[in-house]
């Protein structure tokens, strides 16, 4: 009895130890797409310095100078169409996209498929709703040259929250166990990134003579009821 009870637990143990992890492949191919991600991301940033020695430099100067002088420091060391601009534009999207990524794998545990949609899809819908919102209204007042400046403040934003993006996917990556501690500083930087946009556009077109009740019926209509619809289609479609 004892022999045939020995028998028993030796074949289990064996079968137990012959069978892989089934989540050892997953886990190892979801590490390689973020880590080919993160590469991406970070051979944009060296592409654009190597294109403009100046051009992380700038975006970091314009971020802290005031909204009216925006014009002026992009013109004289990285104009918004030039190739240095355009690829830390990109770049903001391929980042924003890695955190979002890593969020909803890690935090709220969607699905693979789903949580590519979505994270790709997010940083594009704001992009798009932030300044199409400006060129609206600007076509609509006929004050474009008064506020044509807000539009360039919200590519610089975006660059600059690029860059922190990637710093943050960077350690996200490496360190899995400090979740909690990444995602209170990836939401700390879009917090920043929506906060300072706000509050430095506001500033600066008040300070050009248009009213605060503009101002408030463009946030309303025009970014924070689509990104609220936006929002709450999300919620409902994906995260249940």
């Amino acid at each position: 009895m004892f022999l045939a009870l020995y028998s028993f637990l030796d074949a289990s143990e064996r079968m137990t130890g012959s069978v892989p992890p089934a989540l050892d492949p997953r886990e190892q191919s979801y590490t390689m797409l973020l880590i080919g991600i993160l590469s991406l991301s970070f051979l944009m940033i060296s592409f654009s310095r190597n294109n403009n020695a100046r051009s992380l430099i700038t975006v970091v100067e314009v971020f802290f100078r005031e909204s009216s002088t925006v014009e002026i420091q992009l013109k004289e060391n990285m104009r918004i169409g030039s190739l240095s601009s355009i690829i830390l534009l990109l770049n903001y999207l391929i980042s924003f996209s890695l955190c979002n990524f890593i969020f909803f794998q890690r935090i709220i545990l969607l699905d693979d498929t789903i949580s590519m949609k979505l994270a790709f899809s997010i940083p594009f819908i704001f992009l798009v709703v932030e300044t199409l919102g400006v060129l609206v209204v600007g076509l609509l007042s006929g004050e474009w040259k008064h506020i044509s400046f807000t539009v360039l403040n919200t590519f610089n934003i975006a660059q600059f929250s690029g860059i922190l993006f990637s710093v943050i996917g960077l350690f996200w990556i490496m360190s899995p166990s400090a979740d909690k501690l990444f995602l209170s500083l990836f939401l700390a930087v879009i917090s920043l990134k929506i906060l300072s946009r706000l509050l430095k556009n506001s500033m600066a077109v008040l300070g050009n003579g248009i009213r605060w009740y503009y101002i408030l019926l463009y946030l309303c209509t025009l970014e924070i009821l689509p990104l609220f619809v936006i929002s709450n289609f999300v919620l409902k479609s994906f995260i249940k």
